[in-house]
């Protein structure tokens, strides 16, 4: 009876965890289906005379693919009001303290940087730029800078947050005819960028003609603001922050408060979750519809692997050079002997794709092989697993101006602001957990109003550069944890002298963010138990 139980509850244990593992595979599978299909199925399409009938049939393909990203987008705004405000909500005591302080301003500062960076390689290599069919030219939207930054701030700080779930406010433009002056000259007048000179002859002398221009013609005279349809997603977010934040200096005034939101956000990843399970078929049947659109297949597949090549070499520009580059500054000590001792934190990012499920290799290598204080591996560790995603931020920061590119949108000064504060803004309410940051993209696209259906692109090459950008993101909350060890010493010296002092087991500030972050160590089984409770039922 008891080796039946036992056989029982292997079986059971192995269905859970095959079930569990089935999804990646599945997407994987739907993405090489949908490209392989729409490869065959392009050309009778195309062949289809019939305007009506063709898109009709591109239309079918991409049904299911279309109820797909409406799921997304239907749970992209609960997702950003739960992840924002109950991460920020969170920190409470851990962001409390010169040590917490350290910590926030390097994760912070690494994220945008991270950002930047993938800004700068994705506008150097320009993925989307090859689209022969682009927007530019007479489709282009006229814009003015300083439009576009008031623009900004207004999206930042809307009257309305009801109305921003569903609509922004933008400039309105109106248009005027330039204004010449006209008249005759008898002395020599030169010509000039805004002035005219035409010389005819009358039949007995000469005769100057002098056009003077007073103001052009212009497309782009401010005429008040016009309201847009979709999210303000930045506003929304930003109101995120600020409420967050209070939440967490309120304490336990607001803990009711936190623990709804900390419910509402496990409640929205769940719905993600069961979402994700028709991603197999949503995944295939978009790639499917978007291939089945080109023409030329050749240089679609380039523009993707272009796509690949900026978003991995911005990876490995922010992980080899400049975080490492940031400890070497900060502690003055060889940052690739400190990268060594992380190899089986980093490797295994690399193979199960998920910062929350490392951590327990993550604060053993930085224990046992870089010697880093246990407090400050159990604090700052669990900390960047929740808020700290440079390789996110670099990833969203690539596809938002990919796909701008491709549509042919211009990238505007405010455009690229908005890019890495979304960006910034992401990485802090994503969780560590495969295929989480899925919906991220199609939240950073419709803060910037770019087509999200563009996406089908990028998803079967997803998977893979999951694991490079989470390899990245264990490593730079390994250098976190090295960083503020460094700059901690005399904090942890004082720290341990007090107790010697005093002769208290505990009772110092870091002791006390240490006990309320030992349990942390096992959020990894956490995850994982919650990641298969959420897409499987409990066994009887």
């Amino acid at each position: 009876m008891e080796g039946r139980r036992k056989c029982i509850s292997c079986c059971s244990s192995f269905w859970r965890r095959l079930k569990k593992d089935l999804l990646l595979p599945l997407i994987i599978l739907g993405s090489i289906l949908g490209f392989v299909i729409g490869v065959f199925v392009s050309g009778p399409i195309n062949s289809i005379e019939n305007p009506e009938e063709r898109k009709t049939v591109l239309m079918l393909i991409g049904f299911p693919g279309e109820l797909f990203m409406n799921m997304l987008k239907m749970i992209v705004l609960p997702l950003i009001i739960a992840s924002l405000i109950s991460a920020l909500a969170s920190l409470d005591a851990k962001a409390t303290g010169k040590i917490g302080r350290r910590v926030l301003v390097f994760y912070l500062s690494t994220t945008v940087f991270a950002a930047i960076v993938g800004l700068i390689l994705v506008l150097s290599i320009g993925p989307g730029k090859m689209k022969k069919d682009s927007k530019d030219g007479d489709n282009a939207v006229k814009y003015r800078t300083l439009d576009s930054f008031l623009d900004l701030f207004r999206s930042i700080f809307p009257s309305n947050l009801v109305a921003a779930c569903f609509s922004k406010s933008v400039t309105q433009y109106s248009s005027t005819n330039g204004k010449y002056n006209s008249y005759n000259a008898t002395n020599n007048v030169t010509p000039s960028s805004r002035t005219t000179v035409k010389v005819f002859n009358n039949g007995t002398h000469n005769i100057t003609m002098v056009t003077r221009e007073v103001y052009p013609p212009s497309q782009t005279i401010p005429d008040g603001l016009k309201t847009v349809s979709g999210s303000n997603v930045l506003g929304i977010a930003l109101f995120c922050v600020v409420f967050g934040i209070v939440l967490s200096r309120l304490r336990e005034k607001a803990r009711p408060l936190k623990d709804f939101f900390v419910a509402l956000n496990e409640a929205t990843m769940k719905i993600v979750f069961l979402i994700m399970w028709f991603a197999p078929v949503g995944i295939c049947c978009l790639v499917c519809s978007k291939v089945a659109q080109i023409n030329d297949i050749s240089a679609t597949l380039e523009m993707i692997g272009l796509f690949m090549v900026s978003v991995i070499s911005s990876l490995l520009i922010h992980g080899i050079l400049v975080l490492p580059l940031m400890y070497f500054l900060l502690t003055r000590k060889n940052p690739y002997k400190f990268m060594l001792g992380m190899a089986d934190a980093l490797v295994t990012a690399f193979g199960i794709s998920s910062s929350a499920a490392t951590l327990p290799t993550t604060i053993r290598c930085a224990m046992e092989n870089n010697q880093i204080d246990e407090r400050i591996a159990k604090f700052v560790l669990p900390l960047g697993a929740t808020v700290n995603m440079d390789g996110g931020a670099i990833f969203e920061a690539n596809v938002g101006i990919f796909v701008a590119q491709l549509n042919g949108v211009p990238i505007t000064p405010a455009f690229i602001f908005i890019n890495i504060a979304m960006a910034t803004a992401l990485s802090v309410g994503s969780a560590g957990i495969p295929s989480a940051g899925f919906i991220f993209p199609v939240i950073l696209l419709q803060s910037l109003g770019l087509p999200v259906e563009d996406l089908a692109l990028i998803l079967p090459v997803e998977w893979l550069l999951d694991r490079f950008r989470t390899t990245v993101n264990v490593w730079g909350d390994a250098v976190g944890a090295g960083v503020v060890n460094h700059m901690s010493r005399d904090d942890l010296l004082a720290f341990d002298a007090e107790k010697v002092e005093n002769g208290e087991a505990g009772g110092t500030e870091l002791d006390k963010l240490d006990q309320n972050n030992r349990l942390k160590e096992f959020s990894c089984e956490n995850t994982l138990l919650q990641y298969d409770s959420i897409l499987l039922p409990t066994p009887q």
